[in-house]
């Protein structure tokens, strides 16, 4: 199996990394919104960067 990479932000203060394990995630992983459109993305497991946490 390949690992996924999860989500990562880079900021000029330092970069944020978010892959937890299978036992910490409940629900959802992150939610970005806030776009004009009012569009968002949410990341489950199983899903896209966390295909491996299934």
């Amino acid at each position: 199996m390949t690992r996924r990479t999860g989500i990562r932000i880079e900021l000029d203060m330092g970069t944020v990394v978010i892959h937890p394990a299978v036992d910490e995630v409940y629900v959802e992983i992150a939610m970005l919104m806030g776009f004009e459109d009012r569009s968002w993305m949410v990341w489950r497991p199983g899903e896209d960067s966390f295909e491996d946490l299934h």
